[in-house]
């Protein structure tokens, strides 16, 4: 049975059991989150918006809510309970960083970049947090600090491999084949089966030889 088919499965269970506990917040938030793995995002809406009508306050069903919103590029919606989330748990960092995206995503540049380095503020020791302020500066053509933050990550968390990747990336792209061969060759270590890792090392080794 493929996951898509065991969901589905899933999905029927929580509806027969709706039948008799339609009222039940709990059920309608997993019926949601259910449609959302399967990217039925209008029927996850519905029933999440349908939780959190019975538990306005509970902050998982806001943040799936808001997840599901993003998916469907309504991001004025997804901000709004993202920050919902975010009244009842401040310090929720997938709350946090996901509506850095949704502000990237809107072209709202500089409050993205703030809540990416406020996160990392708030985590200073959660390599993911530098990982994806890195990416976003990468994605901004701020290649020096992007690498900052890569290898913040990579202290943090010395077999983060797509750290080492995306290094090893940036240096290869400003033709700095040497300096790019230890991150390359370090990734592959970790996970030798890395696709991209193999290639770019192979690109780093044809520019050196």
């Amino acid at each position: 049975m493929s996951s898509e088919e065991y969901i589905k499965n899933q999905i029927e269970t929580i509806k027969k059991e709706l039948e008799d506990e339609p009222k039940n917040h709990s059920l309608l938030n997993d019926l949601g989150v259910g449609y959302y793995l399967i990217g039925e995002y209008e029927e996850a809406v519905h029933h999440l918006k349908s939780a959190i009508e019975i538990e306005p306050e509970n902050a998982t069903y806001l943040f799936n809510l808001a997840n599901t919103f993003s998916e469907l590029e309504e991001f004025a919606m997804a901000q709004k309970f993202y920050l919902d989330a975010l009244e009842l748990i401040p310090d929720h960092i997938p709350s946090l960083t996901n509506l850095a995206d949704c502000y990237e995503a809107s072209g709202e540049n500089e409050k993205a970049e703030e809540l990416f380095e406020y996160v990392t503020k708030l985590a200073p020791e959660n390599a993911l947090a530098f990982f994806n302020l890195g990416n976003f500066q990468l994605r901004q053509n701020q290649h020096i600090k992007a690498v900052k933050n890569y290898e913040r990550a990579i202290q943090l968390e010395s077999s983060f491999v797509d750290a080492y990747y995306n290094i090893a990336w940036v240096l290869t792209e400003v033709k700095a084949f040497e300096d790019a061969l230890p991150y390359a060759e370090k990734g592959l270590e970790i996970d030798p089966n890395h696709d991209d890792l193999q290639e770019i090392l192979g690109k780093i080794l044809e520019n050196i030889g």
